[in-house]
């Protein structure tokens, strides 16, 4: 039987077909008719089709873009599951160093070479068997901080209390940190004259007017204000003799120890607001400032007096050697 190709669709087909069968069952097909054919077929040799990219490009670009959706939802937990096993940072908060030169004039540990356990710096609690009412032991922080070094410190100590009024002279009040701070703490009072602060935050009202007590971790500070509205002022201290005690008015130390090496230390008098002057019984052992700043010569014992208004408060000064 011969053959002949359709010079339309390319097709074989038999010569006793009068048209290609193959373009009239597309024709058909696309019109949706009915295609009807007799008993001879046409046989379809062979028909070249050309590759589409369209659909395999848009199968990647879905799963590219699926995959971007994943990783911008998920991406942080499958992170941290299939990289748990790597060791997590140290992430505890890190105080920075006091740099800051003391006022006093005392040099830090780190400058003298000393050794960290061995004796504590030269602002800190001294070593000794009598220390001062209400110590909170060689931690503390020092108590030679004045009003204005704390007050410069940024906010950060949560309080109790942060306005209170005292009515009467003599009454007292108990400041605590509640929150934001941690280890020892200092306490300050902007006046002793008008109402004193000891180191457990315990507040005295001495006379009236409105002050404010301030309290530090040496990197924070809290506020409070203190308000007495008594009239009047406590009656002035007697003569403490050599145990330094006596109301209102009172040292920071009475007996402490200071090596040679520590350098300086600051004694302060609380509640006094007149001149005073500041002797030593031995100054081959220790030396006292016209401010009250002790620096340690000798091996042995000395005793600072503070003096005014007829008046006296005492500390003893040990040097070991």
């Amino acid at each position: 039987m011969a053959m002949k190709r359709c010079p339309i669709c390319g097709e074989k087909y038999s010569e006793t077909y009068k048209n290609c069968p193959f373009c009239e069952e597309e024709a058909a097909l696309q019109e949706g008719g009915d295609l009807r054919r007799g008993s001879r077929h046409g046989k379809r040799v062979s028909r070249s089709r050309q590759f589409n990219l369209i659909t395999p490009t848009l199968i990647v670009l879905i799963i590219i873009m699926a995959a971007l959706l994943i990783y911008l939802l998920y991406g942080s937990q499958l992170a941290e599951r299939f990289g748990g096993s790597q060791e997590e940072p140290n992430t505890e908060d890190v105080v920075p160093p006091d740099t800051t030169e003391p006022e006093d004039g005392t040099i830090p540990e780190d400058e003298t070479g000393t050794d960290s356990d061995a004796e504590p710096d030269a602002g800190s609690e001294p070593d000794g068997s009598d220390t001062a009412a209400g110590s909170q032991g060689a931690d503390e922080e020092p108590d030679a901080l004045d009003y204005e070094t704390v007050n410069a410190l940024p906010s950060g100590l949560v309080l109790s209390t942060t306005d209170f009024t005292l009515k009467n002279l003599g009454e007292t009040a108990t400041i605590k940190v509640t929150s934001g701070g941690s280890g020892s703490y200092t306490w300050v009072s902007e006046d002793d004259g008008i109402a004193s602060v000891d180191s457990s935050g315990k507040v005295t009202a001495v006379s009236g007017g409105t002050i404010h007590v301030l309290v530090t971790d040496g990197t924070k500070k809290g506020v409070c204000i203190v308000r007495v509205t008594a009239s009047g002022s406590l009656p002035a201290a007697p003569s403490g003799g050599d145990n330094g005690s006596g109301g209102a008015h009172k040292l920071n130390q009475e007996d402490f120890t200071r090596p040679v090496r520590e350098g300086p230390y600051q004694l302060k008098v609380s509640g006094v607001t007149t001149a005073i002057t500041w002797t030593s019984s031995d100054t081959s052992v220790a030396t006292v400032s016209s401010t009250g700043l002790v620096t340690p010569v000798g091996a042995g014992t000395a005793t600072i007096t503070a003096s005014w208004d007829g008046q006296s408060l005492s500390c003893i000064v040990r040097v070991p050697g």
